[in-house]
């Protein structure tokens, strides 16, 4: 591979190599890195998003968590994890020597809870930025931050005043209209948007009744989302200046392609990763192959050309 188009700017603090991320929750087989392939080559990466955390520990939903269709995958994780300090002391001494970005995931009941977890990241060597969960669609109050213009925009604003390290929001596709959340988080100062994380669903037990998780649904991501998700970055890039990180059903070069032209700057590989870890090395070769083959000299000059149809 070469490095000829230039690198990706979120932020003048928060610089990528590339567009390629690894999305929340999928890298390695805890979310925040173990287990991950031996000769994986991550460092190549654009950035890693480490797994939503929490204050305090949470043992997450009932089991079976996860249940996977040929076209898509729903999950009801809970987001298990063993909260803030735990995560500080077990994995960032590790994360501060590697040579990609590490964004961290967090998620909070309240906007108080999100205050409380950003202030311990503040000035942590191996934190590049923090990505706020405020869509999950398998937890209590997990998407009612994400739904809401106004406390999107004050959440937003009042981590501003708290720390100084960059802000992406996750937004959710559980909605009406997202242009208007897109809005409120630009004015409460984001730094970038992440579209989008799951899309609240269920299915079925057809010898049962009953639903094939632990708990009545969960959030739909994979091949079924990518549609859905796809138009909403189309829709955002037409009414922010922020930059916008794809995600949603992307297994191939293609797929990511799709979202750089519909506006993303950055795209996130998710679910895909539990089948092939591997996979964001090969759509980071294909990239590769396709700027080489187009004379693609800076990630720009692709990114939200469907808009000049």
């Amino acid at each position: 591979m070469n490095n000829f188009p230039k690198k990706v700017f979120i932020t003048e603090s928060l610089i990528l190599q590339n567009p390629v991320m690894v999305a929340s929750g999928t890298f390695g087989f805890d979310g925040y890195g173990s287990g991950v392939p031996n000769g994986f080559n991550y460092s190549s990466l654009g950035a890693i998003v480490m797994k939503s955390t929490t204050l305090l520990p949470r043992s997450g939903n009932p089991t079976p968590r996860f249940y996977h269709s040929e076209h898509w995958s729903i999950n009801s994780i809970g987001i298990e994890n063993p909260g803030i300090d735990a995560v500080l002391n077990k994995y960032v001494p590790f994360w501060k020597d590697w040579q990609v970005p590490i964004i961290l995931s967090i998620a909070g009941e309240s906007i108080e809870e999100y205050v409380q977890i950003a202030r311990k990241t503040e000035g942590v060597i191996g934190i590049a930025a923090l990505e706020l969960n405020i869509s999950c669609p398998n937890v209590e109050n997990g998407m009612e931050i994400g739904q809401d213009p106004s406390m999107t925009k004050k959440l937003i604003e009042t981590l501003k005043k708290e720390i100084n390290i960059p802000i992406i929001v996750k937004l959710s596709p559980n909605v009406t209209d997202i242009r208007p959340i897109a809005l409120a988080a630009e004015e409460g100062g984001a730094n970038a948007l992440t579209l989008t994380n799951t899309l609240f669903g269920m299915t079925l037990n057809k010898n049962t009744g009953k639903s094939v998780l632990g708990t009545v649904g969960g959030g739909i991501s994979g091949f079924a989302l990518k549609p859905i998700a796809l138009a909403m970055v189309w829709k955002t890039y037409q009414v922010v200046d922020i930059p916008i990180i794809g995600a949603g059903g992307i297994s191939n070069t293609n797929d990511a392609l799709e979202y750089m032209h519909a506006g993303a700057i950055a795209f996130q590989i998710g679910v895909a990763n539990y089948a092939n870890p591997r996979l964001p090395i090969d759509i980071l070769k294909g990239l590769d192959r396709y700027c080489n083959r187009n004379r693609i000299t800076d990630y720009q000059m692709i990114t939200g050309i469907s808009h000049d149809m």
